[in-house]
This record gives C-alpha cells, sequence and structure tokens, in this order.
C-alpha cells in the first residue's frame, strides 16, 4: 500500500473515532442537562401547584383542587400530576400516555430519559392536607435531544470532511515527492542517474531528496571511474599509443582466438599494409611529422573497414597495419585491394623513388579448415605483401589461404540450400551448456546457449561459422533467426526448461534492427509469456555500437514479454565499455578473445575483472567463453565472473 494511502485510511480512520466520540459526548451531555432539567421542572411545578391550593384556602374543595391541576397539566410538559390524601387516596389524576413525536423509535429506544418523579406537600393551616406528585413528559426532551444530536452530527460531519480534504491535499503536496524519488530509484537500477530538480518543501523529505540525489552523484561518478579506469588501462596494454589502433598484441591474440572458433570466423580476408619509404621519412622530417602521417593513414584506412561490417584495423610494427575482413566474398577482394592502395593515394611522395613513402598491400583470402593456423595465414598474407612490394609501384596482391576440395563442396552445398530458402528440417539446434561459477547452481539462470547447425547431405552438421557468411550474402539471415526462434520455443513448450533454465538465441543486425522483425518477435513471445521467461536475446556487441538506438528500442520492446536480454563478444570492438549505462540489460558475455590464455595474460585479467565490477556496479551478470581447462575456469571464478561457458563446462549437444 502505498504511503499516502496508509496515511488517509488512517487519519480517515482517526475522524470516525473522534466523528463517534465527540457525538456520543455531546449526546450524553444534552441528555444529562435535559434530564436535570426535567427533573427542576417537576419540582417547581409540584411546589408551585402546592402552594396555589394551600393559598387559596380551598384545599378539601376536590372540584377546585381538580380545575386548578387541569390548567397547569393542560399546557401539555407533563406526563403525569396526582394529587393524593394522607392516606394515599388519589383526589386528582391527570395523565397521558406517553407519545413521543418527530423522534425515530430507535433512537427513543437507544438514548432513553429518565423522568422523575416529584413531589410537594399541601397544607392546611398547619397541618398536611394532600401529597403532589408531578411527573415531566419527555417529548420535548427527546425532541431537543434529537435536533441536538442532528445538529451536532452535520456540523462534525460537514467539520471532517473540510477537514479530511485539506488533510488530503496539503498529504498530496508534501508525498508528492516520494514519486519522484521512487522513479529516481528506478532510473538508478536501470543506469539512469537523474536528479531531482524540485525538492520538497516538507524538512525530513527534503532531506532524503537531498540525500538521494547526493548517492545518485556519487554512483554515477563511482561507475564512471571504474569504466574510465578499465579504458585506460585496456588502452595501454592493447592499444597503440600514436593511431589509437589495436596494437600487434591485442590483434594477434584476437585473430588466433577467431581462428579457433570457426563459428565466429569462417572464412574472410587478412591484409597487411605497409608503407614504403617511412623510416627516411621520419629522418627528414622527425618523428612527429612520422606519426602525423601514421595518424593520417590509420584515419584513411579505418574509411575503407568502416564499409565491412564486423572488420578489425590494427597497427602492428612499424609502418605496418593489419585489416581483417570476415565473411567477405573472395570474388571481392580485388575490389578490396583497390579501396586500400587508392585510399592512401594521399599519403603517396612524387616523384617517385626508392625512398619516397608508397603504400603496398598484400592480402590472403581464408576459409576454415582443421589445418588451418595464424602461422599459415600470416605466412601467406606475408608472401602475397612481398609479391606487391617488388612491383616498386603502389600495388596490392592476394594469394589464396589453403584450403580443401571437401571444404569448397560444402561452401557450394551451404549457397545451394539458402538459395532455395533453406528448408527448417536442414536447421539442427545444439545446446552448450553454460554453468554458474559464484552463486549455487539451483540460483543461476542462464543455462545454455543454442547452437544452430545444417544437416548437410552427408549427414554431418555445418557449424553456423561456415554458412553465416552465405546466408548474409543471399538475404537470408532474418529468415534463419526465425527458424532458430521458433525451434528453440518449441522445444522449450514441449519439454521445459533447455537444461532446466534459460537459453540464449543469437540474433543478427539485420533482425535486431527490423522493426518488423522485432514485431514478429515480440508477438511470438508475448504469445507464450512462460517460454518467453526461459528465452535469452543475444546480439554481438559489434552489432549495437553503431546502431545503439534501434538495438535500445527493440530490447525495450522485447523486455515487455519477460524475456531476458544478453551482449555477445563484449570487448571485441573497440567501443568504450561505458555505452552499457545506456542499455537494460541482463547479461554480458566477455569475447574469448579474452579468455583463451588468460592464465598467463595479468592484463587480460585485469580487464575482465574490471569489466566484472563495472557490470555489477550496473546490475548485470557476467558470463565468459572458450573455458576449455579447470584452471581457466578456477581463473575466472576468482575475477567474480557469474558463469561460464566452454568445452570444460560441456559441449554443444
Amino acid at each position: 500500500m502505498k504511503l499516502s494511502r496508509l496515511l488517509v485510511s488512517l487519519i480517515s480512520l482517526l475522524w470516525v473515532l473522534v466523528f463517534i466520540a465527540t457525538l456520543a459526548i455531546v449526546i450524553d451531555s444534552t441528555k444529562d442537562y435535559l434530564q436535570k432539567a426535567m427533573e427542576s421542572h417537576a419540582q417547581d411545578t409540584a411546589t408551585s401547584l402546592g402552594l396555589s391550593i394551600t393559598h387559596s384556602g380551598r384545599v378539601k374543595d376536590v372540584e377546585t383542587v381538580e380545575r386548578m391541576t387541569a390548567a397547569i397539566f393542560d399546557r401539555g410538559y407533563y406526563r403525569e400530576i396526582l394529587v393524593k390524601s394522607t392516606d394515599g387516596k388519589i383526589l386528582v389524576k391527570k395523565s397521558v400516555e406517553e407519545a413521543v413525536k418527530g423522534v425515530p423509535d430507535w433512537f427513543v429506544d437507544y438514548f432513553s430519559l429518565s423522568t422523575p418523579r416529584m413531589s410537594a406537600i399541601v397544607m392546611d393551616g398547619w397541618r398536611q392536607a394532600a401529597t403532589i406528585e408531578v411527573v415531566s413528559h419527555p417529548g420535548h426532551a427527546y425532541a431537543e435531544l434529537w435536533r441536538v444530536s442532528v445538529r451536532s452530527g452535520w456540523v462534525l460531519l460537514v467539520v471532517a470532511i473540510v477537514s479530511l480534504v485539506v488533510v488530503l491535499v496539503v498529504l498530496r503536496l508534501a508525498l508528492r515527492p516520494l514519486d519522484d524519488m521512487e522513479q529516481q530509484a528506478i532510473d538508478i537500477s536501470r543506469r539512469q542517474f537523474t536528479l531531482l530538480k524540485k525538492l520538497p518543501w516538507a524538512r525530513e523529505l527534503h532531506r532524503v531528496a537531498n540525500a538521494m540525489n547526493n548517492m545518485c552523484l556519487a554512483v554515477e561518478r563511482m561507475l564512471t571511474e571504474q569504466a574510465d579506469l578499465a579504458e585506460k588501462m585496456r588502452k595501454k596494454a592493447y592499444v597503440d599509443e600514436v593511431t589509437g589502433l589495436m596494437n600487434r598484441n591485442d590483434f594477434s591474440e584476437q585473430l588466433n582466438h577467431l581462428i579457433g572458433a570457426p563459428t565466429k570466423f569462417a572464412s574472410g580476408a587478412l591484409a597487411i599494409v605497409r608503407i614504403r619509404g617511412f623510416a627516411g621519412y621520419n629522418e627528414r622530417n622527425g618523428r612527429p611529422a612520422g606519426d602525423t602521417l601514421l595518424k593520417r593513414a590509420s584515419q584513411l584506412l579505418r574509411q575503407v573497414c568502416d564499409k565491412h561490417e564486423r572488420s578489425m584495423l590494427a597497427k602492428l610494427d612499424g609502418p605496418e597495419f593489419a585489416i581483417l575482413i570476415p565473411d567477405i566474398a573472395q570474388a571481392d577482394l580485388p575490389k578490396l585491394g583497390d579501396e586500400l592502395i587508392g585510399g592512401l593515394a594521399e599519403i603517396e611522395e612524387f616523384p617517385r623513388t626508392d625512398q619516397s613513402v608508397m603504400p603496398h598491400a598484400g592480402i590472403a583470402y581464408y576459409k576454415h579448415h582443421e589445418a588451418a593456423s595464424f602461422g599459415k595465414l600470416m605466412s601467406a598474407v606475408s608472401s602475397a605483401l612481398a609479391v606487391a612490394q617488388a612491383r616498386g609501384v603502389p600495388a596490392w596482391h592476394v594469394q589464396e589461404a589453403e584450403t580443401t576440395d571437401q571444404m569448397a563442396a560444402m561452401y557450394v552445398e551451404i549457397n545451394g540450400l539458402f538459395r532455395v530458402g533453406l528448408p527448417s528440417e536442414r536447421v539442427v539446434l545444439q545446446y552448450q551448456p553454460v554453468r554458474a561459477c559464484r552463486v549455487p547452481d539451483s540460483e543461476w539462470s542462464y543455462r545454455s546457449e543454442a547452437c544452430v547447425r545444417i544437416l548437410g547431405a552427408d549427414g554431418s552438421l555445418i557449424r553456423a561459422g561456415l554458412f553465416i557468411a552465405t546466408a548474409k550474402r543471399l538475404g537470408a539471415l532474418q529468415l534463419l533467426d526465425r527458424v532458430v526462434v521458433e525451434k528453440v520455443m518449441q522445444h522449450i513448450a514441449a519439454q521445459g526448461p533447455v537444461k532446466g533454465g534459460a537459453t540464449a538465441v543469437n540474433l543478427s543486425l539485420e533482425s535486431i534492427i527490423d522493426p518488423v522483425f522485432v514485431e514478429w518477435l515480440y508477438g511470438k513471445l508475448a504469445a507464450q509469456r512462460e517460454v518467453a521467461r526461459q528465452l535469452i536475446v543475444e546480439v554481438a556487441e559489434h552489432s549495437i555500437i553503431s546502431h545503439i538506438d534501434l538495438v535500445k528500442a527493440a530490447f525495450s520492446r522485447l523486455r515487455e514479454t519477460g524475456a531476458r536480454l544478453s551482449i555477445d563478444r563484449f570487448g571485441q570492438s573497440t567501443a568504450s565499455v561505458g555505452f552499457l549505462r545506456s542499455l537494460e540489460i541482463d547479461y554480458i558475455k566477455i569475447d574469448g578473445g579474452y579468455t583463451r590464455g588468460i592464465i598467463q595474460s595479468t592484463d587480460r585479467q585485469f580487464f575482465v575483472q574490471a569489466l566484472v565490477g563495472i557490470a555489477h556496479g550496473l546490475g548485470i551478470q557476467v558470463v565468459t567463453e572458450y573455458i576449455e581447462n579447470e584452471q581457466e575456469f578456477e581463473m575466472v571464478k576468482s575475477l567474480m565472473v557469474d558463469g561460464a561457458q566452454g568445452y570444460y563446462i560441456g559441449k554443444p549437444e
């Protein structure tokens, strides 16, 4: 119950008690007064009549006594008047039925008035001749008591209503800031730090509102400082100081991870761009000019990379840059080479000599196969760069990385499947478990992730990384997402929560930013809210950064159904972790590049720990992936990570 309603209820109850008590006191006081008045009235009448008869000297004249008694009785204020002789004989009797007009019977029954019998003596000389007894009629007293009660009741009721209205208005004005403070607390839990601009005038509430504002500022400052510290340490460990790009260590670790994760990097291109003549340029113009040249080259290359989703740009040693573009078609590599060399035309020096600045690019195409390795891919791209440099002019060269006939046949089959619309029966789901690290298993909700596979013609299961690029190129990602969502929901509805808890489903950027798809998904989840509560919608971080407003709108809509929300591959992009504050999410899953080799890397340990602290401060739980052994599990557990996923926890099945 709201405080305002509780106070109004209590005040109303008190007013009812005060009303009843006051009215009872008024009635009781009036009743006592009227009873004493009737007693006095009866006594005065008896005394007066006794003296009148005595002074008349006609005490023995019964007829005269009766006329005198009737004269008084006819006034109507008496119920009974008796004149008795000394021996008790009734000489004169005047009485009337006790009828009370204009007063409800229940009132007469509940508030009975006693009518005392008062007496006086009639003297004949010095001798007592008779006794007079008078009983007042209560009708007028009841009428007066009823009139006073009704009038008092109305007055008290009007006063109570007016007072209650005044109290309600005052309470509403005084307690209105509580609603604002409640909303402020809710905003803080949603990572929105709004301040109360209008403070309440009530002293106590004013102090509370001030405290809430100070707390809001303190929490926002604390989270900002944590995010800034984590960002500072990340840049120190993984960012090139001159260009602001990924450094060699980070790029190597990320590429190593992707080669070992075919679901994320099944095919693509790796390019190394080298600026020939940079050393001489540095000597001629000084280091600041050389740094300026590298910064400009990084900006020009960034413009090329921005045209390709999920691209990675890094600064290697000296004047070398590395570009990784997943999911690019092999036929598009010549265009990529032209973009890289053409984009860097601005930095070329003329006339061209052996010492002039000019760019060269070596490009290697990659398709995942069991024998793939970081060394082989780097060897292929280095060979391509050597060919390009040998030409003596700005040039590029493409060298295809090693592949197999079996892989080529598989890509042909995948391409054919998506061209005919991907039959639903060819889509197979496997579920990889997610295990709690810190909380009891019974309290952990995120239990599995749905891994999509395609059933090949030979009965083998083709992993997502091998067909996602094809699906994207043919515009079939939304179709694939719909099939996966429906299959997961059917599984939960028919067999209950997968592995006893919620299941994560990864959605593509094309789906999450499409209002039509979001409304379709909202309709599916809203129609089965119990199933929706066992579903976690995951979107990759790189998809969110450039479409933050659309993603926020989609997340807000889907949250209404009871589904939970998560960011996958967190940390893969170079975006600041501060953007987490603007999203209402339940989980983040740290990119596997930060957990592979985490035992040996103190930088990655620090980054994960800092990220966990920021996430927990925002009420977000953290999951890590690619946990391959017990040592890695114990390490992330010590870093306060909430959940872990990987082959050590369990394989997709």
